[in-house]
């Protein structure tokens, strides 16, 4: 398969559980032309607020590659998703183009988020909704503040509850792994993922494993992304460049 190395890479980000594409605007200011931000907008969420949630990864998955198949042309691919819900899909959706081939897939980035084959320890859709806030905050250190304005609280619980659903219903298929390259990120200060959690994504990819630590909690990104966005750059600067790059 013939690619365009002059091309921009296409950084494709998928978003953590409640957040919609816009968390993404601005990403593109901070790279040069090589690299094209790509925000993937899930249902239920911003401009697609009226739309059902996905309940179920590998059918989003299904839905997502075969979107990045038809719109990705002969450009290279990297995928960036952070936490539980952004890592996951980036890590299913990867398996699905690497599959079929029909992309150059070079590079998946993950942040903040455990392994596919780790066991997920929680279940909170029998709570009620104040107890769901109230776990998703203890887990993550993190609540938006748009769920203290009632009204917006009853249009945005749902679609965090679908995409915490997904998580907690998550199957990864035994001894599944992936042959792009993964770079994993762990926070200083996470409680929710530490080290040791991210660190277990080297089991997912039989090609290059690296692993960064950055600073902050576990939801930095909302605070300090420029920190994952440099280990972004980095990585993908010399793959740009003459058109070299890994692929296994």
């Amino acid at each position: 398969m013939s690619y365009d190395h002059k091309s921009p890479i296409k950084l494709i980000c998928f978003p953590f559980a409640g957040a919609g594409a816009s968390f993404y605007s601005g990403w593109n200011e901070f790279f040069d032309s090589s690299i094209e931000v790509l925000p993937i907008q899930l249902p239920g969420r911003e401009r697609l607020i009226a739309e059902e949630p996905y309940r179920n990864i590998h059918v989003a998955a299904d839905d997502f590659a075969k979107m990045i198949e038809e719109e990705g042309g002969n450009s290279l691919i990297a995928l960036f998703g952070h936490c539980f819900l952004g890592a996951t899909l980036a890590f299913e959706v990867a398996r699905r183009l690497e599959s079929r081939g029909n992309v150059k897939l070079i590079r998946l980035f993950v942040s903040a988020a455990s392994s596919p084959k780790n066991t997920r320890d929680y279940s909170l859709s029998s709570y009620s909704d104040d107890q769901f806030l109230e776990a998703v905050e203890k887990l993550t250190g993190f609540v938006h503040h748009a769920f203290a304005i009632p009204e917006l609280r009853e249009l945005l619980l749902p679609t965090l509850r679908a995409d915490f659903e997904m998580d907690e219903t998550y199957i990864n298929e035994s001894g599944c792994s992936i042959n792009t390259p993964i770079t994993g990120m762990f926070a200083a200060d996470d409680s929710f993922v530490v080290k040791d959690d991210v660190a277990l994504w080297k089991e997912c990819t039989s090609g290059d494993f690296e692993l960064f630590q950055v600073t902050g909690e576990h939801m930095y990104i909302t605070s300090t992304a420029e920190q994952a966005k440099e280990i972004i750059k980095n990585t993908l600067a010399n793959i740009h460049k003459d058109g070299a790059f890994q692929y296994v």
